[in-house]
């Protein structure tokens, strides 16, 4: 039964506002799950990221040009949101389990191939009918394109703070797809306003098999692997498998640690140790639950700090582990449950050793524990000679020349801010740094490693002369030299999560591999010069285009929907390395920018009797000196300029938005045109920007670039106006 009689005018209203406003609530709620779950199942870095946005996006342009050529009267909103919902259900189950199509294994690494079918598959499967939905509802509202616009923002924003902010950090994204299935499938029922017992009853069933499938399905995606726990948190979803006396970690299907691991945690502790071996202050950044704590604490002066981001992992640790000394429980160590470079620059210590054991930088996030920004935090908080190490993947016999660049840009981005740096080389090779002496001849280690009679199992006399041997080193000394003038991974400039994705890559064969192999030797010209180029083509072209029609007037769209993917997830990324990894905040800055879009548009909806080509100059001149500021906030900005910064620009789409759609719709009436030119604008954003344009160019570059691009078209909407009438 509705809230209000369907002949009453607020009821009608009431429904008029409903269906985009769900249509915004679940595009983003089911994208975030969606994208979520990727992470989960391909281990995500930013090509994962980079080609499911992109193909969302490109799906939902697809889908509204669709819609207003093969618009179906017939539908209502009821069916057509309805099969929505089963619709997600279905992709997640197939995502799920997609492993099984491949033949693949439990958290083997998968390939671009099926990288690329699924992300396309899956996307389009979702967006195509999403995209097409905004169009129905303008048709479904009488052609009132602006309000549709302003509800789906308004649905859109309310579902990012829901999903975000409520349902992640205390759900797995089943769990919070079968919330919003539920709330959804009964608020359509409700606006219906008819009896539908068999609709009610499939939503709940659906709800219900997403629910309880999530840990039963779990557990057969890792069989023939004994699964024994899972746990999800904000931040990840953690599994927990059992091998005999081995237990394995995984955070998001990829191999955390094992336990025990007595050759990972000694290495990784002893030979920083053993140039300070009278040490009284550790900081760990990261990699302690493996035995690496338990290994420090053999050294009886030593006090460690040990920071890890995720409170959930340290928990699941001791539940799996509550017999095995993970030194956890030892009063000499402090845990820190927050981001390292957070802590790194609260902190007023300073220490000895600071020793960072975390993953490759196969991502942004943890890129930002590699650059030269970080290193001189480091430095600041040792000691006079204190002693920096970390580890890189490597191999002892032959390296690659993908992995030759991505050690060489580390090293030599360590370089610049230590003067002293020695690589061990092996698996894994141990980097060390210090503005002091460092001695790794196998003579002075020895002779430390018998004077503290170290409790080792594989850190012993026989090991460390194979690990030094000299023609080893003289190996990883002249590839090194092979690289000529490497680039310095920066956070403005974060080259190696890029170079670390090519070392991936070229272990499988096919197009998307031999891509991105090429695009390392591309310069400045191909990624920066060429593009522009090709844009003042195109703008010249549009200007000498002498057609009447309000068409050319879309090319702002296009222009606005690549600009603000591509500077939003910039200034994200300049957040987080900046200020640090939270993620509430983080997602907080989607939300405002969507907002703004909402506040953009309401106030250009206000205008509408108004609005003209003057308004659009006005707009697209906004853009032009925004983009100039947040030029400027990756170096200096404080937090709430990153806020203010999204929400103006959402605010300056927003209203681009109407007033590029009202000049046109006065010439045509295509209702999806507009639409799909700002998700096709945000296709090529979230295509390029985070696996290309970013690690490549750079934040500085990229800001100069859509600049430049925002003045052109600005160049583009005067010369139009004013010149060639």
């Amino acid at each position: 039964m509705p809230l209000l009689r369907s002949g009453h005018c607020r009821g009608l209203e009431l429904k008029n506002s409903f269906w985009p406003f769900l249509l915004g609530f679940l595009a983003t709620s089911f994208q975030v799950i969606i994208l979520r779950e990727f992470e989960v199942r391909f281990q995500g870095n930013e090509l994962v990221y980079g080609l499911v946005l992109a193909f969302w996006l490109l799906g939902g342009g697809l889908g509204s040009l669709l819609a207003e050529k093969k618009f179906q009267a017939e539908i209502s909103p009821v069916v057509f949101y309805r099969g929505m919902i089963i619709i997600t259900a279905a992709l997640l189950v197939l995502l799920r389990l997609a492993r099984f199509a491949f033949g693949t294994l439990p958290a083997e690494m998968t390939g671009p191939g099926p990288l690329l079918l699924t992300s396309w598959l899956i996307s389009f499967a979702l967006s195509l009918p999403l995209g097409a939905l905004f169009v129905f509802n303008v048709f479904w509202q009488r052609g009132r394109l602006v309000p549709v616009y302003q509800l789906e923002s308004l649905g859109a924003a309310a579902g990012g703070l829901l999903v975000y902010l409520v349902l992640t950090p205390h759900l797995s994204s089943w769990q919070a797809a079968a919330l919003i299935s539920l709330l959804a499938g009964l608020a359509i029922n409700l606006v219906a306003g008819s009896k539908q017992m068999v609709s009610t009853v499939i939503t709940v069933l659906v709800a219900a098999g997403l629910w309880f499938g999530d840990r039963p399905t779990e557990k057969f995606y890792w069989k023939p692997l004994h699964l024994v726990e899972v746990r999800d948190s904000p931040y990840a979803r953690l599994q927990v498998v059992r091998t005999g006396e081995l237990v394995s970690f995984y955070v998001n299907s990829s191999l955390a640690f094992n336990f025990p691991d007595p050759a990972s945690a000694e290495e990784a502790i002893h030979f920083a140790f053993l140039q300070r071996p009278e040490a009284t202050r550790l900081l760990l950044i990261g990699g302690g639950l493996n035995g690496t704590l338990a290994q420090a604490l053999q050294y009886p002066r030593v006090r460690v700090d040990y920071v890890e981001l995720d409170p959930a992992l340290v928990r699941l640790a001791r539940q799996v582990l509550p017999d095995r000394q993970t030194g956890l429980e030892d009063p000499r160590v402090t845990i820190n449950l927050q981001d390292g470079r957070k802590f790194l620059r609260a902190t007023r210590n300073r220490y000895d050793l600071i020793i960072c054991n975390l993953p490759e930088p196969a991502t942004a996030q943890v890129n930002r524990f590699y650059t030269v920004e970080f290193f001189r935090q480091v430095r600041e908080k040792l000691a006079e000679d204190g002693v920096f190490s970390f580890l890189l993947p490597s191999s002892e016999s032959y390296l690659s020349p993908q992995r030759t660049i991505l050690l060489a840009t580390i090293y030599h981005s360590l370089l610049t801010v230590f003067p002293r740096v020695e690589i061990i080389p092996g698996d894994n090779n141990i980097l060390l740094a210090s503005a002091g002496p460092l001695d790794i001849t196998t003579d002075s280690l020895l002779e430390k490693l018998d004077r503290y009679q170290l409790k080792t199992v594989f850190f012993r006399p026989e090991f460390l002369r194979s690990r030094l041997h000299p023609l080893k080193r003289e190996y990883l000394r002249s590839s090194l030299q092979t690289v000529d003038s490497p680039r310095l991974n920066s956070d403005r400039l974060p080259v190696s999560y890029f170079y670390q994705t090519l070392v991936w890559s070229q272990q499988f064969h096919g197009p998307l591999s031999r891509g991105l192999g090429q695009l390392q030797h591309q310069t400045r010209f191909w990624l920066f010069d060429l593009p522009l180029f090709l844009f003042m083509l195109l703008i010249m072209f549009l200007i000498a285009f002498r057609k009447k029609g309000g068409t050319i007037y879309l090319l702002p769209i296009t222009v606005m929907g690549f600009t603000t993917i591509v500077a939003e997830v910039a200034l994200i990324l300049a957040f987080q390395s900046r200020l640090g990894l939270v993620y509430g905040k983080i997602s907080l800055l989607f939300t405002i920018f969507m907002a703004g879009l909402f506040l953009g548009s309401s106030l250009a909806r206000r205008l509408s009797s108004t609005l003209g080509p003057r308004h659009l100059v006005a707009v697209q001149t906004g853009f032009v000196i925004l983009l100039a500021l947040a030029g400027l906030a990756p170096a200096a900005a404080p937090e709430p300029a990153f806020y203010g910064l999204l929400l103006v620009m959402g605010f300056l789409g927003g209203f681009l938005f109407v007033v590029s759609n009202f000049i046109y719709l006065q010439s045509q009436i295509r209702y999806g045109l507009g639409y799909s030119l700002d998700l096709f604008g945000s296709f090529l954003g979230a295509l390029l920007a985070t696996s290309v344009f970013i690690p490549l160019l750079g934040l500085e570059l990229l800001f100069t670039f859509l600049l430049l691009v925002n003045s052109f078209c600005l160049g583009f909407i005067l010369f139009r106006l004013y010149v060639f009438k």
